[in-house]
């Protein structure tokens, strides 16, 4: 095998993996998510069984002579299988992923460290026996969860690239295909990979990783960061090479590839994300991603004819067809409906924010809201962290005084609200709405989001709760 066509394997599985893995350290909250997502699939499908319902037939239907050669499109549910009727390896997989499920967000720090950690000793050309058993393992496995959510219509995004790429399984499947078609090569000579010492290959590696993360940056990921933390390695990769001799140099790039990798995952747990691919990153329109299109249709009738039993399509938007003698030869069946322009649904959906005592929705008061408003968002109060409340208090107090909109939203109970209000002395109402929709504004449990006239201005961690000094100096012009 030349070691060139080596050299483009390195560069596409490397680049791949540390542009994936760093897009889902970023937010590593919502890689969690996705990995709950797909254990919920798992546990449902070992745990239940698929049950086929009976169609729901019109009485007329079934008296009509036709009715024995109609096909009606089968519809499922499922239904919980007993525990007790589950075989012994069906319940330790029940236990497994239920346990994976509660660790998820755990699950999702070590996959994001491991991918872009691997990524880079692909790179460097180290460990590459470690590295491409790693990525074989990881590729075919994920290639196996893919096609069978693709198969089985389960999991509609991966979440390989976060939010920055959205693929549905069929694509993703074939993405892990195509990877596996330069990471096979690098498997099978990983042995003659040795990528310590300054070579022309090493250079090419160099260079060409950087230049394909730089064009990928620029077609999709819109996001600097990538290129730059590439860059620096490629760099640290370079100056390192004159230490190539020494027996502990892939000891050593092994371990700083490992650090610096994990620190950049756990900042993204304390942290807002560097950068933001939700539709409400700072800078969004809520206005506009709020708004839907509905889908243009034709509305169309089936009828069967009594005689020849064929199905015959009439259109409402003439109703010259329907007379007596029509309906004395045809028996109806069914509505359907020719898509014309398919509907453009609103990139933010369920936000309601409900007042829990009257019922009373105040997104559209939020939204609308003309100045500053500022917006509290604690999914989960069972789990809510009160780390710096007491600058949100001082934030509600200035908020009061200056006449600035400022309110709460939660998923929890109303009772919850109450008891959360009073211990933390919360001077702004807190309205609820679902937690899924909540978890897409912010995925810190707290967070702050500042808008100003519909449009999101910034977002803050719990962490990094602003002074009112800091939002008059910086915002509150």
């Amino acid at each position: 095998m030349k070691p060139t066509f080596t050299s483009i394997c390195r560069i596409i599985v490397g680049t791949i993996f540390v542009l994936s893995g760093l897009i889902k350290a970023n937010d590593p909250y919502g890689t969690g998510y996705k990995l709950e997502e797909y254990f919920e699939v798992f546990s449902q499908d070992i745990g239940a069984t698929k049950v086929e319902i009976p169609p729901t037939v019109d009485d007329k239907i079934k008296e009509s002579p036709c009715f024995s050669k109609l096909k009606f499109d089968k519809q499922f549910e499922y239904k919980e299988i007993p525990k007790e009727k589950l075989s012994g390896f069906k319940k330790l997989c029940l236990r497994v992923f239920k346990y994976f499920h509660n660790h998820a967000f755990q699950l999702s720090i070590i996959l994001c460290i491991f991918e872009i950690a691997l990524g880079l000793l692909v790179l460097f050309g180290v460990n590459m026996r470690f590295a491409t058993w790693s990525l074989l393992g990881m590729t075919v496995f994920f290639a196996f969860l893919t096609f069978y959510s693709a198969q089985y219509d389960k999991v509609t995004d991966c979440g390989c690239f976060g939010d920055a790429l959205v693929l549905k399984p069929w694509q993703t499947f074939w993405k892990d295909m195509i990877l596996l078609v330069f990471i096979i090569p690098l498997f099978i000579w990983n042995r003659k990979i040795k990528g310590g010492k300054l070579t022309k290959q090493e250079i090419f590696v160099a260079i060409g990783s950087l230049a394909l993360m730089i064009v990928l940056i620029l077609i999709q990921f819109k996001w600097w960061f990538p290129a730059i933390f590439v860059g620096a390695f490629m760099l640290a990769k370079l100056a390192s090479a004159k230490f190539s001799e020494s027996k502990f140099q892939p000891y050593i790039t092994t371990l700083a590839i490992l650090l610096s990798c994990t620190f950049f995952t756990l900042y993204g747990t304390k942290h807002m994300p560097l950068k933001d691919y939700r539709p409400w990153a700072p800078g969004s329109n809520i206005r506009e991603k709020l708004i839907s299109v509905a889908e243009q249709a034709e509305v169309q009738m089936v009828y069967l004819d009594n005689t020849t039993c064929e199905e015959v399509w009439k259109s409402t938007k003439d109703w010259s067809w329907l007379d007596s003698t029509f309906e004395a030869t045809h028996t109806f069946y069914k509505q359907d409906k020719k898509v014309i322009k398919p509907a453009i649904e609103a990139k933010i959906k369920d936000f309601r924010l409900e007042d829990p005592e009257t019922g009373q929705l105040m997104a559209d008061s939020l939204i609308k809201n003309p100045g500053y408003t500022f917006l509290w968002v604690g999914y989960n109060l069972d789990n809510t962290s009160v780390k710096n409340m007491d600058k949100i208090s001082k934030l509600a107090e200035y908020c009061i005084r200056k006449g600035i909109f400022m309110l709460g939203g939660t998923a929890s109970t109303s009772d919850k609200i109450d008891k959360f209000r009073h211990d933390n002395n919360v001077m702004f109402k807190i309205y609820q709405n679902d937690e899924k929709a909540l978890k897409t504004i912010l995925r810190s449990n707290p967070g702050l989001v500042l808008i100003h006239d519909g449009v999101v201005v910034n977002k803050w961690h719990y962490n990094d709760f602003p002074t009112v000094e800091s939002l008059q100096k910086n915002y509150l012009k």
